[in-house]
């Protein structure tokens, strides 16, 4: 068990009181390694939820840079910080916030090729990417690794998020979503994007992920569906497609 100082006694004191959390589940956190992959609407509060949490390690990984555009809804970021790098900006706002967490930034675009370098030594992938391209090549990847990731993805006033275990018992991304060559990918930028709807979906994103670090049991392969302006949400099971190409078939 990772031993806790006496300020990170002090820090998680109100966390530590949980029978979920307690002192064992803290130092679980403390031993934690997470990539988040995307540092925009998704991933800025993520980020800074499991800071806050003291899960140990984080490595961000964003190539974009900040827009004015962004801030209503990424507000880990000020007007001064426009045009610098959002892996950068955002890693030291986490460090300001908890300086016994260690942070990774790295200003890269996840792809296949990127992949076994971003993964190495992470325990959970947390997806807050805006691309299903992306998506596609993070079930690929972390399902060659053994690894389990948390989808998200918000538009409109909409958003959804589903957790994939490591050897996709439960079906995978690719049960969902087969092939992207044929579809018109469309993002924030064209269709908008109401600032609370991502931070709805972040923080079931950074809520799974905690569960999943203390070793809680995870609804595994189930997409949930929000239509954050009226209310309403459904639950899809995914399971495994018998004509996935990969979890049935490895591809």
């Amino acid at each position: 068990m990772a031993e806790l100082t006496d300020a990170e006694l002090a820090r998680y004191a109100r966390q530590l009181i949980l029978p979920e959390v307690d002192l064992e589940g803290q130092s679980r956190l403390k031993r934690g390694r997470v990539l988040i992959i995307g540092a925009g609407g998704l991933g800025t509060p993520i980020a800074q939820y499991l800071a806050g949490a003291g899960v140990g390690v984080i490595r961000i990984a964003d190539y974009d840079h900040i827009e004015l555009s962004n801030l209503p809804r990424q507000l880990a970021y000020a007007e001064q910080d426009v045009g610098q790098c959002k892996a950068d900006v955002l890693a030291r706002r986490l460090v300001e916030g908890n300086p016994d967490v260690a942070v990774d930034a790295r200003v890269t675009r996840f792809d296949i090729s990127s992949a076994p370098d971003l993964l190495e030594e992470i325990d959970l992938v947390l997806d807050a990417t805006d691309s299903f391209r992306t998506r596609l090549d993070i079930d690929r990847t972390t399902f060659a690794a053994g690894l389990p990731w948390i989808m998200g993805a918000a538009v409109r006033t909409s958003g959804q998020w589903a957790a994939f275990d490591g050897g996709r018992e439960h079906g995978c991304y690719h049960c969902l979503v087969a092939d992207t060559d044929q579809q018109q990918e469309a993002g924030c930028a064209e269709l908008g994007i109401l600032g609370p709807v991502v931070g709805l979906v972040a923080l079931q994103q950074s809520l799974l992920a905690l569960k999943y670090l203390l070793g809680a049991s995870v609804p595994w392969g189930q997409l949930r569906l929000l239509d954050a302006w009226s209310g309403e949400h459904h639950d899809v099971a995914i399971g495994g497609h018998k004509n996935c190409a990969m979890c049935q078939n490895e591809c």
